[in-house]
């Protein structure tokens, strides 16, 4: 039977404790768990600060001349 990790109280399914209010048990994954992918590992990204309106004019002028 699992039992509370703070006041050892019986503690079978539950995620806080029935007793005193406590987690019942020690978290399984950090909070600072975080997970690298391929893209995760890609320096080449530009990062800039630019209004939305700015970026759909940027795409329309850009989409126009390659169709036009």
């Amino acid at each position: 039977m699992s039992k509370c990790v703070h006041c050892d109280a019986n503690n079978k399914g539950w995620f806080y404790c029935r007793s005193c209010g406590e987690k019942a048990s020690v978290s399984k994954f950090s909070t600072n768990m975080w997970m690298r992918t391929e893209r995760g590992k890609r320096s080449d990204i530009e990062f800039r600060t630019q209004t939305i309106d700015e970026s759909v004019d940027e795409m329309n002028k850009e989409r126009n001349t390659r169709y036009a």
